[in-house]
Order: structure tokens, then sequence, then C-alpha cells
């Protein structure tokens, strides 16, 4: 079964990738001169894009290593070794780097919330090839593993709705939203097989419980409105 201190363990692993890369992208961000918006624009789609590709190399490799050790400790039948995911796509990448800097082409330029919004990105984009590892790993697996979202650190109240169900994520079409991750969040994507119990402290029937208490409290079934509910009850800020 995955064990917390091994769910803890990978988390921290991110956490110190996520601190690497976010402290390359501000010794970066500190030579340019953003007031000239168009060149730190184009300089920032030069190297970005290299940094989330160094760092997202290593958020795969801990990702694999971590599907590896729990397929082992599950003593699960048969040869197999987790398959690297896909870097994440450079195009949708430099898009967000333009998205984020929108605030030094405003006319009351933004540096602050432009490295903010920046930032989150690199964050999300960092670390998706890790998450993307795990399923892509339990997706090949012939043991046919499955996935959960299991809450760690600081977990938003998206990633909290989804760990409400479960090791019930193996294909494109299971995970669905599932497999949309965001910057700033500590949930971490945990392999099971047949028979694994939940780490400790992860109970999917009460986060579940806490979803429908604000599915009910605001009436209606749309998420937008249940995640807010959430946020308010949970006392989250995102």
């Amino acid at each position: 079964m995955p064990s917390r201190a091994d769910v803890e363990t990978y988390a921290q692993a991110n956490r110190d990738i996520r601190t690497l890369v976010l402290r390359d992208l501000a010794g970066f961000w500190a030579t340019l001169d953003t007031q000239n918006a168009t060149d730190t624009r184009d300089a920032l789609l030069e190297v970005v894009p290299l940094l989330v590709a160094q760092y997202g190399e290593m958020a795969a490799s801990v990702a694999a290593d971590f599907y590896d050790l729990l397929r082992e400790q599950a003593a699960t039948p048969g040869r197999y070794s987790a398959v690297l995911a896909d870097a994440v796509d450079v195009e949708e990448l430099r898009g967000q780097i333009r998205w984020s800097i929108d605030p030094l082409f405003s006319a009351n330029p933004d540096p602050a919330s432009a490295l903010g919004r920046l930032q989150i990105k690199v964050d999300e984009f960092t670390l998706q090839p890790g998450r993307d590892t795990i399923a892509t790993s339990a997706r090949h697996d012939p043991a046919k593993a499955h996935w959960a979202r299991v809450p760690v650190g600081k977990t938003c109240a998206f990633c909290l709705t989804l760990a409400s169900r479960g090791p019930v994520y193996r294909s494109e079409e299971s995970a669905g939203k599932a497999r949309k991750y965001h910057g700033d969040c500590d949930c971490t994507p945990t392999p099971y097989w047949y028979g694994d119990a939940h780490p400790e402290g992860y109970d999917p029937d009460a986060l579940y419980q806490q979803y429908a208490d604000a599915r009910d409290e605001v009436g209606s079934y749309k998420f937008k409105p249940i995640l807010a509910e959430i946020r308010s009850q949970q006392g989250l800020n995102h």
C-alpha cells in the first residue's frame, strides 16, 4: 500500500524542484529590464522553456522512481517500469508566458504582478511531466494500476474535490479533469494496485461528504459555485 511517508517524501521532492526552478526564474528575472516589456517578453520566451524542460525532466524522473517503489512494495506480479512522460508543449507554455506578463504592457506596468503570474505557470508546467508520468505509467501497466489525487500540504478546493473520488483514475477517459493541475498546490497523484489501502490520513469518503455538503449549500451541481463554497467552508484561498 502507498504509505503516508512515501507520499510525503514524493511531495517534498516536488516542492524541492519547485524551489529550484523558481529560484532560477527569480535570478533570471532580476537581470531583465522590465521597463522594456518587449525585450523582457522575448527573453522569457527563450529562457523559461529551457528552465521548465530541465526541471520538468527531473520531475518526471522522481515520479518514475515513486511509481516503481510503490509497485515493488505492492508485490505486484510481472515486470514493469514506469514510463517517463513527454515534456510539456513548448508553444502552450509560451502562450502562458505571454499571458503571465500582460501586466508589463499595461498603462501602469506592474512587474510584481507579472512575476507572480509567471511563477504560478512555471510551477505548473515544471511539475506536469511528473504528474503525467504517474498517469501514463498506470495506463500502460499490465497490472492495471489506478491512481488517486492524494491531498498533501497545501491542497486547493479543486484538487480536494477530485481527491474525493479515490483511486478511480486509469485511462484518459476516466481521468478527465483529474489530469489538470495548476501551480502552488501540493496534491500528489499516487498509484494503487489491487488490494492497496489508502495512505494514512487520506479519506475519500470524508472528502466526498465535504463536497456534498458544499453542493447542498449552494443548491447546484455547477462546479465553480461548489468550489467557492468549499473554499469558504475550509478557509482556503484557492
